[in-house]
């Protein structure tokens, strides 16, 4: 906190503004596993909030090495931790940061997830059977080799949450997974 105090009036003063990205967090959904749960107990929200002009939510990782077998960021988990976050900010100070990603599952290596761009994981989920996961709101996709996706589409990233909750803006993580579309 106390690089921030220093850090943000001189940053103003050369014209300058600041943004700190955020670790996502919700009532019941905490960073896993419990050695790692200081990355998301640990930021004061409120006073990073009244410090910096931005908040950048990372609403993505719902699932990874450390919580296998899932979406990036399913519709409802994204929903959730910015309503979260919101309590300690205001919308105009919160950027929410979406995934241009989503993960590859092999079942004999759920610790070891492949992240793949959207584009790509659209591509590979069309030779793939779908199924829809009413508990994430997405479709699971079943791979002809055995492994599993989650279809998270371009269209279904949560830029509607801008316009509905008055946001700042939207980042990405990460350029470089994102398509034409």
């Amino acid at each position: 906190m106390a690089f921030v105090e220093e850090l943000t009036p001189l940053i103003h003063a050369g014209g300058g503004e600041v943004s700190i990205d955020i670790i996502p967090r919700t009532d019941d959904w905490v960073v896993t596993p419990d050695e790692l749960s200081f990355w998301s107990t640990a930021p004061r929200r409120r006073e990073l909030a009244d410090l910096a002009d931005y908040l950048v939510l990372m609403a993505y990782d719902e699932h990874n090495r450390f919580r296998p077998d899932g979406p990036v960021a399913s519709p409802q988990w994204v929903e959730e931790n910015l309503r979260y976050l919101l309590r300690f900010a205001d919308p105009h100070e919160i950027v929410i940061g979406l995934n241009f990603y989503g993960r590859i599952w092999d079942p004999d290596e759920l610790d070891k997830p492949r992240a793949v761009g959207l584009g790509s994981l659209v591509d590979l989920a069309a030779g793939g059977e779908a199924t829809f996961d009413p508990e994430t709101g997405l479709d699971r996709v079943e791979l002809s080799d055995s492994r599993h996706l989650w279809l998270e589409t371009p269209e279904g990233l949560r830029f509607d949450l801008i316009d509905e909750y008055g946001l700042a803006g939207w980042a990405a993580w990460r350029l470089g997974f994102d398509s034409s579309a």
